[in-house]
C-alpha cells in the first residue's frame, strides 16, 4: 500500500489510566487536561493538600456545621417552596409529581404517618429551593439563613435515607435522585457519585429501565412516576460520566423503558384512560434532554472508542453525529429552539430553554473538540478540497459552541441571573472556556486555518469574565474551586502564546521586508552577473520566494531539546507559519526574547500528546509531559 493510502491514525484513548486526586480520569472528563499537575506529581502554587474526608465525599467542599434548631416552614412558606421547585430549581428534571408532592408537604406539617422516603423526598424539595431564594456567594460567612435551613432540612433527609426501610420503592429512588442535584448544587459531586450509584441499584432492582407489561395494572401516576424518575436518572448519568470520567451505569442495551407521555400533571390524576387525555403538559423539554442524553452516550462510544480511530473514521463520526445532534435541534417546539438571546427570566420555559441551549452547544463542543486538534499543515499537503471540509466544518462548529456557551453565561452574569447554584452552566462554562483557550494555543501555532474563529479575541475576553465568576462562586476547599486554580495557569499559557506570535508575525514580516530591500540592493549594485545563478544553487536550497537559506542541520543527538511531531512547532517563539529559512536573524531574535519554561515545553506540541483523546481536551496519564528530553 503507497505512503498517501495509508490511513492515519489518530490516537486514541491512553490505556494507561489517569488519575487526580486518587480518582481515575477517563478519556470523556470534562476536566481531565487541568489535572496535569497532579499527573506531573507536583502540587499546585497555592494548592493545599486535599483534608482528610469520608470515603464518599473526598474531594469535595468541607463538611459545615448545621444548625439543630430550624423550623419547618409554615404552610404558606411551604406552598411557594413548592412553586419555587416546580417553577425554576428543576427546569427539565421533572420526575416528581406536583399534587402527590403537595398530600405529602400537607402530611408532613400535619404531624401524619408517612413512609420514610416521602418524608426525605419533601425536605428535599425544601432544601432545594432554598437554595435559589437569592443569589451572590452564599458560602462566605454563614449568615445566609435560607442556606443554614436548607443545609438542615438536607442532613435530616439524608440521615431518614441512611435508616429507610426495605423494600425499594419508587419513592426510594426519587429521593436518591433529589439528593444527587442537591449535592451538585452545592459543590458535592463526589458524594453525589456515590449517591448515584446507590439509585441505580435501586433503580435496576425494581426494573425502571424495563417497560411494565400491561399485565400489571398500575395506576396511571405510579406508571408514569416510573418513566420520568428512570429518565431523569438516565440524564443524570450521562452527565456525571463527563463530567468525572467515569464509565455510565445505564448502557442503552438494557434498557426498553418508553418515554414518559407528555401530560399535565394535574391530568395525571383523572380517571379517564391516558389514551383520553390531552397530550400537552410540561415535558417537551425533559423528553428533549433525555434525546440529548442519548446522543450524548453515542458520541462516547463513536468517538471515544479503546481502538484509535482513523483520520477518515474520525472526521466522518463527527460530522455524522454533528448532523444527529442538527437533527435533534430541529425537531424541538419553537419556544424551546436555541436562540441568540438569554432567556433569563423567571418562566419556566425561559429556564428550560436557556438549559436546552447550553446542553446542544455542550455536546457541540464534545463531538467536535478532537479535530480542533487535527494537524492541518499535514492535511493541506494531501491537496483533498473535500478532506479538509470535513474537517473544518466540525472547528467552525466547535467555535460556534463556545460562542454559545460565552454569550450565554456573560448575559446571565450582567443581568445578575448567575446563581451559585447553576451547577449544570458553571459546568458546561468552564468546558467552553477551556475550550478556547486550547483553541488559542492551537491557533498561536497556526495549526488552525485562520478565520475560523471570527471574533476570537472579544471572546477571549468574555472567557475572562466567565472565568473570574466561576472563582467567586465556587467555595474555598471546593473542586470547582481547584479547577479555576488550574484553569487561570492555561490562561496564562494561551495569553503568552498569543502575544508570542503576535510578536513573531510582526518581527519576522519586518525582518523579511528588511532582508529582500538589502539583498534586491545588493544584487543590483554589488553583485556581478553571474551571482544570480549561484543564489540558487543547489548547495543553499531556496525557498518558493527564492530567498537562499542556510543548509538543513540535524538536530544534535546529546541535545537536550525534545523532538517535534509536527516540524513547524518550535520552541523560542516559532510558530507553525511557513519558515522563510531566510530569516536568521529575525529568529535568533525572538529566541531571545523567550526563555522556555516547563509549561512551554508541555505545550509547545500538543499533536504529539494525544490530547484528541480526551474530553474537552486533556493530559494523557503517559510519562512525564514535563521533560525536555525526548
Amino acid at each position: 500500500m503507497s505512503r498517501e493510502h495509508t490511513p492515519h491514525l489518530s490516537r486514541g484513548p491512553s490505556l494507561e489510566p489517569t488519575f487526580a486526586e486518587g480518582h481515575h480520569i477517563a478519556a470523556t472528563a470534562g476536566v481531565s487536561f487541568l489535572y496535569h499537575s497532579w499527573n506531573r506529581g507536583d502540587a499546585v502554587e497555592g494548592e493545599a493538600v486535599l483534608p482528610s474526608a469520608p470515603l464518599t465525599c473526598h474531594g469535595d467542599i468541607p463538611p459545615v456545621q448545621v444548625r439543630q434548631d430550624q423550623p419547618f416552614p409554615k404552610r404558606e412558606e411551604a406552598d411557594a417552596l413548592l412553586e419555587r421547585y416546580f417553577r425554576f430549581a428543576t427546569p427539565t428534571y421533572r420526575f416528581l409529581h406536583r399534587p402527590t408532592l403537595e398530600k405529602w408537604t400537607s402530611q408532613l406539617l400535619s404531624g401524619a404517618r408517612m413512609l420514610t422516603a416521602e418524608v426525605a423526598c419533601t425536605l428535599l424539595v425544601f432544601s432545594q429551593s432554598l437554595l435559589y431564594t437569592r443569589e451572590g456567594d452564599r458560602y462566605v460567612d454563614g449568615e445566609d439563613q435560607d442556606l443554614n435551613r436548607s443545609q438542615f432540612y438536607f442532613e435530616k433527609a439524608k440521615s431518614l435515607l441512611n435508616q429507610e426501610p426495605g423494600p425499594a420503592s419508587v419513592t426510594s429512588v426519587q429521593a436518591r435522585l433529589a439528593m444527587c442535584l442537591y449535592l451538585l448544587s452545592t459543590f458535592r459531586i463526589n458524594e453525589c457519585r456515590f449517591c448515584f450509584s446507590l439509585a441505580c441499584t435501586l433503580l435496576t432492582s425494581i426494573g425502571l429501565h424495563r417497560k411494565i407489561s400491561s399485565a400489571h395494572r398500575l395506576d396511571l401516576v405510579t406508571l408514569e412516576s416510573r418513566k420520568r424518575t428512570f429518565w431523569c436518572a438516565y440524564v443524570l448519568d450521562d452527565y456525571l460520566s463527563v463530567m468525572l470520567g467515569r464509565p455510565r451505569m445505564l448502557r442503552d442495551e438494557d434498557i426498553d423503558q418508553p418515554y414518559p407521555r407528555n401530560i399535565d400533571d394535574q391530568d395525571l390524576l383523572s380517571s379517564e384512560s391516558p389514551e383520553d387525555l390531552p397530550l400537552h403538559g410540561n415535558l417537551e423539554a425533559f423528553i428533549a434532554h433525555a434525546d440529548l442524553a442519548k446522543l450524548m452516550g453515542r458520541n462516547s462510544d463513536l468517538l471515544y472508542p479503546i481502538q484509535p480511530l482513523s483520520e477518515d473514521q474520525l472526521f466522518d463520526r463527527t460530522n455524522s453525529m454533528l448532523e444527529a445532534t442538527l437533527e435533534w435541534k430541529d425537531s424541538l417546539p419553537d419556544f424551546l429552539k436555541p436562540r441568540d438571546k438569554t432567556l433569563a427570566g423567571q418562566r419556566t420555559f425561559e429556564r428550560q430553554n436557556t438549559v436546552l441551549k447550553l446542553a446542544y452547544a455542550h455536546l457541540r463542543i464534545l463531538v467536535t473538540r478532537r479535530c480542533l486538534l487535527a494537524d492541518f499543515s499535514r492535511l493541506g499537503r494531501r491537496a483533498s478540497s473535500v478532506l479538509d471540509e470535513r474537517a473544518l466544518n466540525p472547528i467552525r462548529e466547535c467555535a460556534s459552541a463556545i460562542s454559545t456557551i460565552l454569550n450565554t453565561t456573560c448575559d446571565l452574569i450582567q443581568r445578575a441571573a448567575m446563581y451559585q447554584s447553576f451547577w449544570f452552566t458553571q459546568y458546561i462554562a468552564l468546558v467552553a472556556v477551556s475550550t478556547l483557550y486550547v483553541f488559542v494555543i492551537q491557533s498561536s501555532r497556526a495549526n488552525i486555518p485562520p478565520g475560523v474563529f471570527p471574533d476570537m479575541n472579544v471572546f477571549f475576553d468574555k472567557a475572562k469574565l466567565c472565568q473570574d465568576q466561576l472563582a467567586t462562586m465556587a467555595p474555598e476547599g471546593s473542586q470547582a474551586r481547584r479547577h479555576c486554580q488550574l484553569l487561570s495557569r492555561l490562561r496564562l499559557r494561551a495569553e503568552k502564546d498569543a502575544a508570542r506570535a503576535k510578536r513573531s508575525n510582526g518581527m519576522r514580516a519586518s525582518g523579511l521586508e528588511q532582508t529582500a530591500i538589502s539583498r534586491t540592493a545588493a544584487s543590483h549594485e554589488f553583485a556581478p552577473p553571474s551571482t544570480t545563478s549561484h543564489l540558487t544553487s543547489s548547495s543553499e536550497p531556496a525557498d518558493s520566494q527564492g530567498i537562499p537559506g542556510p543548509r538543513p542541520t540535524h538536530p544534535d543527538p546529546t541535545s537536550e531539546q525534545p523532538e517535534y511531531a509536527n516540524d513547524a512547532v518550535r520552541p523560542g517563539g516559532e510558530s507553525g507559519l511557513s519558515r522563510m529559512d531566510g530569516d536568521v536573524d529575525v529568529d535568533a531574535a525572538l529566541v531571545s526574547q523567550f526563555t522556555p519554561s516547563d509549561d512551554d515545553f508541555m505545550f509547545q506540541n500538543l499533536l504529539g500528546w494525544g490530547w484528541e483523546s480526551l474530553d474537552t481536551v486533556g493530559f494523557p496519564g503517559e510519562g512525564d509531559l514535563f521533560s525536555i528530553h525526548p
